[in-house]
């Protein structure tokens, strides 16, 4: 019998551990929605490889996921790389949430605004705690190659949508 709860637990843990990670997010009202039914597509498989990438702590696989011209605020991706590493050093178990209230997309540029949190457990510690938060900030993204990348905020001149708030988040 002990044998059998080893087995079932370890099966248990073999499953949860082999669980692809899926984003946590909430789309707004379709009238908040510029995009068609592919572009809605892409970015939740977009999202729940920012999720996979965060649940492996793998720093290169997030990474590829921001534009090489990536900039935000004067944060450049070689900086932002620094950040990812510090956070991924600091913190366990980490995970975003994201509720969308607005998705504009033009051309190859998108504009997500977002509400929502990264959250991790610091390395000594047992509680989940919001590294980051943020509160209707813009997520700016572009196509690259065919595939939708983080390009920064208000300070980044590639993308085509721009508005004059201040955007102070950079991680997503």
């Amino acid at each position: 019998m002990r044998i059998s709860n080893f087995l079932m637990a370890l099966l248990a843990v073999a499953l949860f551990a082999a669980t692809p990670a899926r984003a946590e997010i909430q789309l707004p009202e379709e009238d908040q929605i510029v995009a068609n039914y592919q572009a809605m597509k892409e970015f939740r498989a977009f999202y729940d490889e920012v999720e996979a990438a965060l649940k492996a702590e793998n720093v290169n696989r997030i990474m590829a996921l921001y534009a090489d011209d990536y900039l935000h605020q004067g944060i450049t991706k070689r900086q932002l790389r620094f950040m990812w590493l510090e956070i991924f050093n600091a913190y366990d178990d980490l995970y975003s949430i994201h509720a969308f209230s607005n998705i504009h997309v033009t051309g190859g540029d998108a504009i997500l605004n977002c509400t929502g949190a990264l959250m991790g457990i610091e390395k000594k510690g047992k509680d989940f705690l919001a590294v980051d938060r943020w509160i209707k900030l813009n997520h700016w993204l572009t196509r690259v190659d065919g595939k939708w990348k983080m390009v920064g905020g208000a300070s980044h001149t590639g993308a085509t949508l721009r508005e004059s708030k201040d955007d102070s988040h950079p991680l997503f």
